[in-house]
């Protein structure tokens, strides 16, 4: 444009030195400024006009090339190519962004706040090992302490998994606070309240067992003291009598009516065993025999039942590191366990859970 602009005025200039001659009676020079006013643009307030160099003009031509359109190029009624993601489409779309950090201008992109996830809902079923101590020390008070877990602890101080030979096994009239009675009670089919007059019972009012992701079971050490036998080949339908057994019922009724639940048993571990007046060594956990076996053997039999049913299992035997010369620095009496070895204990038990979580999360 510029070009002809200057031709123009050279043009003018030129007529101009024939003194305002005309061509068939036409007056040129009127006729060249119109063209000059016709041919010139506005210039732009905001973006004053500048002199490109020669050299840059030719860069620029060589780069877009004579055959560049332009919008007024492009006809009005050209339809959009339906391959191309358009802006009302993008904003159609529901697209989920991560959080990224400002890039120093404040600029951040938005995301949606999701709900915080439910806490962990840890139920502890067992004996004393549990329940005798249930302040900021105690397993179960630690192991929510540590993974910011909901814990309930349905747990009862001398209670066996199974039940003594000739306790009612009908639902109608289950009188023992044992594992399946805590569980029957979880489910809400027992006539009885076998609970009532325990702080478990207190405490599984509060419960909706359907939330629980893991269900912690501990018992053998009463099973082994109230002789209950570990198994026979012939059990007659006796399942309730029977400590592999009842187990096994145990994990079963635990995995029919919670399905989402995970299930990890806790072995005893090495113990003590004493007269009641604490003056006379009875044996400890190898040599005792109540007739159907060892303490020891009670261990066995807990581990194999986790493995039978596919469920984790924690053998407090081996991990605990508990034996005869530190057994009295780690229990207050041979059996229950001390400040220390409940951390301990609560350490393993923590431990586990952060491994099984790690595995759900690969």
């Amino acid at each position: 444009m510029k070009k002809k602009i200057v031709s123009v005025i050279i043009a003018a200039a030129s007529i101009v030195m024939l003194a305002g001659c005309s061509l068939d009676g036409v007056n040129i020079e009127d006729e060249v400024t119109e063209a000059i006013l016709s041919e010139q643009e506005p210039v732009s307030e905001t973006e004053p006009e500048t002199e490109e160099k020669p050299d840059e003009q030719k860069q620029e031509a060589d780069k877009t090339g004579p055959d560049t359109a332009t919008e007024m190029d492009q006809p009005e009624d050209l339809a959009p190519d339906p391959t191309v993601m358009t802006e009302e489409a993008l904003d159609a779309d529901v697209v989920e962004m991560l959080a990224s950090e400002a890039d120093g201008e404040g600029n951040i992109e938005p995301v949606a706040e999701k709900p915080a996830p439910d806490p962990f809902q840890i139920v502890f079923i067992g004996d004393s090992i549990f329940d005798s101590v249930r302040d900021e020390t105690g397993i179960a008070h630690l192991v929510g302490d540590a993974l910011d877990a909901d814990i309930y602890n349905l747990s009862i101080g001398g209670t066996s998994a199974a039940i003594r030979w000739g306790k009612p096994t009908d639902k109608k009239t289950w009188t023992e606070p044992s594992l399946l009675g805590v569980i029957y009670t979880m489910q809400g089919v027992l006539a009885n309240d076998v609970m009532d007059g325990y702080k478990a019972g207190e405490v599984i009012e509060t419960l909706d067992p359907s939330k629980t992701d893991y269900f912690i079971i501990e018992y053998g050490t009463n099973d082994f003291l109230s002789y209950i036998p570990i198994g026979s080949e012939n059990i007659n339908g006796q399942y309730f009598y029977y400590f592999s057994t009842t187990l096994t019922m145990g994990i079963t009724e635990l995995k029919n009516s919670y399905p989402n639940a995970r299930i990890i048993l806790c072995t005893p571990y090495y113990e003590q065993f004493w007269s009641a007046d604490r003056t006379r060594f009875i044996g400890d956990v190898h040599t005792v025999n109540n007739g159907f076996g060892t303490l020891l053997d009670y261990v066995g039999v807990i581990e194999s039942t986790a493995s039978d049913n596919n469920v984790s299992c924690l053998n407090m035997y081996n991990l605990m590191e508990i034996d005869t010369y530190s057994v009295d620095k780690m229990t207050v009496d041979g059996i229950h366990p001390n400040e220390e070895a409940r951390r301990k204990y609560a350490g393993l038990l923590i431990d586990k859970i952060n491994e099984l979580e790690q595995e759900t999360d690969e």
